[in-house]
């Protein structure tokens, strides 16, 4: 069943319809509100106050403009400005907790050092190149998408995501010379 189908659904009251588009979406919007936020609890409160947004006017969609998930993403992202102050805030990503056991430690040692390089570098980044990177690459959101989510021109979005790819690339240059010092 398409999301058009179901918003129909759901606006005829179908509860069903409803749980139906919250499993298929929640997961794109929660990790966008917590790459902005840095915050389960802030992220699971968006998600929850965008699925509510939905729930509440699920005609509010317009389906000729863009897809449900992008028009879900921006009211996240619309709420996250609302409770912050993103603008000013560039403190690095929280380390994930490694799940199993690595037999070999030096490999190990080596993921976990070129991860956070990784998260520090995104961190680093202006948040506009942040949110336009995390959606295009992470979310797999096209060019028009990401252009719909954050509200502004396509070739925007393309300007955002070379700058912040360069902006990665000389982050993470710099750790190649004491790598290949090594061998």
């Amino acid at each position: 069943m398409t999301d058009a189908e179901l918003l129909a659904q759901l606006s005829r009251g179908e509860q069903t319809a409803f749980q139906l588009l919250y499993e298929r979406h929640w997961n794109a919007v929660y990790r966008f509100a917590w790459m902005l936020t840095r915050s389960v609890p802030d992220a699971e409160d968006v998600t929850q106050e965008c699925f509510l947004v939905l729930a509440r006017k699920p005609w509010a969609h317009d389906a000729s403009r863009s897809q449900l998930r992008t028009w879900l993403v921006a009211i996240a992202r619309n709420l996250c400005y609302q409770r912050f102050d993103l603008a000013a805030r560039t403190e690095a990503l929280q380390p994930e907790d490694d799940a199993g056991y690595e037999p070999r430690i030096d490999e190990q040692l080596i993921r976990k050092e070129n991860a956070e390089a990784l998260r520090n570098a995104m961190a680093a980044l202006p948040v506009a190149q942040r949110e336009a990177l995390f959606l295009f690459e992470f979310e797999q959101m096209s060019l028009e998408e990401t252009a719909a989510a954050l509200r502004i021109e396509t070739n925007a979005v393309k300007a955002r995501l070379h700058r912040a790819r360069q902006a990665l690339k000389r982050a993470l240059c710099q750790m190649r010379p004491t790598a290949e010092a090594g061998k």
